[in-house]
């Protein structure tokens, strides 16, 4: 996993979670989990979305506007609010990453 430097993540990392994040939005909750391309010494591999997520566990920047409002409009709760309150990367990741296990656990 690659060192994060004060919170901000490399732009080939974040553009992996984006796209793990709309995979995520895509995906219907039934195994197998869904995977995204992320380059590995140069060396493009599929990666599960969860280990995208955990790529970007502590990054601090900014999620695009457009995709945050979509994964926003995911995150409704029971009772009608958004449980995606923060629009950092690792806020996203955390929240996407427990929907996740808990889609896979009850699979």
């Amino acid at each position: 996993m690659p060192k994060l430097r004060n919170g901000h993540a490399p732009g080939h990392i974040r553009d992996t979670a984006c796209d793990a994040f709309e995979a995520w939005l895509e995906w219907d909750g039934c195994p197998p989990e869904p995977t995204v391309e992320y380059q590995i010494n140069r060396v493009p591999r599929q990666i599960p979305i969860s280990r995208a997520c955990g790529l970007v566990w502590n990054c601090t920047d900014i999620v695009p506007g457009d995709l945050f409002d979509r994964l926003q409009d995911a995150s409704i709760d029971d009772i009608g609010e958004p449980a995606m309150k923060l629009r950092t990367y690792a806020a996203c990741a955390r929240y996407i990453l427990g929907n996740i296990k808990a889609s896979l656990a009850a699979a």
